[in-house]
């Protein structure tokens, strides 16, 4: 039976949580929208994602210095979660030379720690291209 302390749901509850979720919305696709712009502007290559699977095969291959040189030339610059992730690399491998794609490997570095790395290297005049 049901009376006025019923704990059903009110319209208002519901629309509640959207305005927190339609701004995630909205950021996570400013975000890869910003990525997409700069990713081209910096490499001269298009993506259509932030996927690290979209992205091309021929960037994935371009050498990278590895990541304990670029936490030493760059690390004061670089996003807290990027320069974290750099640090986190397990040196196992060191004859294989780095890359763009190997640096994706690394545990917590993705699209945007990339792309932060990219905007460093840009600003130093060293071009992904």
């Amino acid at each position: 039976m049901s009376g006025p302390n019923d704990s059903s749901p009110t319209p208002s509850s519901a629309t509640d949580s959207d305005p927190q979720s339609s701004a995630r919305a909205l950021r996570r696709n400013d975000d890869a929208a910003r990525f997409i712009e700069r990713f081209e502007v910096l490499t001269g290559l298009r993506v259509h994602s932030t996927s690290i699977e979209g992205l091309p095969r021929e960037f994935l291959g371009r050498p990278v210095e590895p990541p304990n040189l670029l936490v030493d030339k760059y690390g004061y610059e670089l996003e807290p979660r990027t320069h974290n992730a750099l640090c986190r690399y397990e040196p196992g491998r060191q004859p294989d030379r780095w890359t763009y794609g190997r640096l994706l490997e690394i545990r917590g570095f993705g699209v945007f720690s990339l792309l932060d790395l990219l905007e460093i290297l840009a600003k130093h005049g060293i071009r992904s291209m």
